[in-house]
């Protein structure tokens, strides 16, 4: 024999838990600010072997309306700005694995610290904000001059 008394108890339970549980699926999880293997910086940027100008060479070919994007962008800034930029790239590809690994750290979890960014706000933004763009280039910058000044003059 059915008992409808307790089914409808049964479904309110039900019905209860899982609105319980949507409730708490609903509530954000809490925030935290660590770099991942691709977060703020693409992994394949952080372990490549390739210089500077290898790698914006293959952007360039790989990725021409990123790259083309960037130097737009690149060529709207003041010299020193555009000196600065430069300098810091170079800087950070000098770095180690460890070193790029933790320059990607300090910068996901503290926002003053890349004293470059306040002065041009996309000025990594051709090696660090597209992990597609770093992984196409990654794949072939090898293939390109080590030493390229030429990457760094785009015609409009």
């Amino acid at each position: 024999m059915f008992d409808h008394k307790r089914f409808k108890g049964v479904l309110r339970a039900g019905v209860a838990a899982m609105a319980v549980s949507a409730g708490l699926a609903a509530v954000p999880g809490i925030a935290a600010a660590d770099s991942t293997d691709d977060y703020p910086i693409p992994n394949r940027i952080l372990k490549t072997t390739c210089t500077v100008d290898q790698y914006m060479a293959a952007v360039r070919d790989t990725s021409p309306v990123y790259y083309e994007r960037y130097m737009i962008d690149y060529n709207n800034r003041p010299l020193d700005v555009q000196q600065g930029a430069r300098d810091r790239i170079y800087w950070f590809f000098s770095l180690d694995y460890a070193g790029r690994r933790q320059y990607s750290e300090n910068t996901a979890t503290n926002v003053y610290f890349e004293q470059m960014a306040t002065r041009w706000g996309n000025w990594a933004k051709l090696f660090f904000n597209n992990k597609g763009v770093a992984a196409h280039a990654t794949d072939v910058c090898n293939e390109y001059p080590v030493s390229d000044p030429a990457v760094w003059t785009w015609m409009l």
